[in-house]
């Protein structure tokens, strides 16, 4: 299993540190990569370069002009198509191969208005199968349908309903990521890994409390997590993504001691 970081890219003078250390690529949000001018592209790009290092994995927000609630139009969905074709195309230079699709309008819906979240799970899977699948199929991108807190979204709050979700839109390239962050939160029972399949493609981790970088002795149950993950025959990334305390190189060294104990489950 590879260990990687998320970064913004502007972080790209961290690059090279993240290399030392011994990540082995790293994460970078698309709504950035979107708007970056030239000058910031060319940086990144060839921090990544002189590193030996690839961002193999980014994370979108869904077009908030779509809502999984109520009745949906043709018109509704073609937007919706045209805006994440969009961003997609134009960030190819990045390279990534899994798309972490997370927050923002596709996942959310009004919660107070007497929706039946059974129809909303199923026009979640109908965007992942006319929109999402399709662009990323042109592109070679396989997306996670990424898991959240409650607090942060009323659908995907648990690994199981991302799974259910990305079974029913029948698409080979709609998987799933798990998060340890918001399985703790949401206290999810992670023994139905096993059960998944070769549905998750993608992880993330961070010490639950506080959300910052995992270190050893810091009270976390990481064990738990690659356990049930090596069960269900994961063996692919997993990316830090945290808040740093304290000075950058030290924290990030800390954070990839401990997460290398996990790594040697996988080998």
């Amino acid at each position: 299993m590879k260990i990687g970081a998320c970064m913004g890219m502007g972080g790209a003078q961290n690059i090279m540190v993240l290399k030392n250390i011994g990540y082995e690529y790293v994460e970078t949000g698309l709504w950035e990569a979107y708007s970056a001018d030239d000058a910031k592209k060319d940086e990144y790009l060839n921090a990544l370069a002189k590193a030996g290092l690839k961002c193999e994995a980014s994370a979108y927000a869904f077009p908030g002009v779509y809502n999984p609630a109520g009745k949906q139009t043709a018109e509704d969905i073609k937007i919706a198509l045209e805006k994440f074709y969009d961003v997609i195309s134009k960030t190819r230079y990045m390279e990534n191969e899994i798309l972490v699709v997370g927050a923002g309008g596709v996942r959310n819906y009004p919660v107070d208005q007497g929706y039946d979240i059974n129809n909303v799970y199923d026009q979640l899977a109908q965007i992942c199968a006319e929109v999402i699948s399709p662009v990323c199929a042109e592109f070679g991108l396989t997306a996670a349908l990424e898991g959240l807190q409650k607090r942060e979204s009323p659908t995907f709050n648990l690994t199981e309903q991302a799974v259910m979700t990305a079974k029913k839109s029948g698409k080979d390239n709609i998987k799933v990521m798990t998060d340890y962050f918001h399985i703790f939160i949401e206290n999810e029972d992670m023994t139905k890994f096993s059960t998944f399949g070769d549905y998750i493609v993608h992880a993330h981790i961070a010490n639950p409390v506080g959300r910052v970088m995992p270190c050893e002795n810091d009270g976390a149950d990481y064990t738990a997590f690659f356990g049930e993950l090596k069960k269900a025959g994961y063996n692919a990334r997993c990316s830090v993504e945290a808040g740093i305390q304290g000075e950058y190189e030290p924290t990030m060294a800390a954070a990839f001691k401990e997460m290398k104990k996990y790594k040697e489950m996988f080998e």
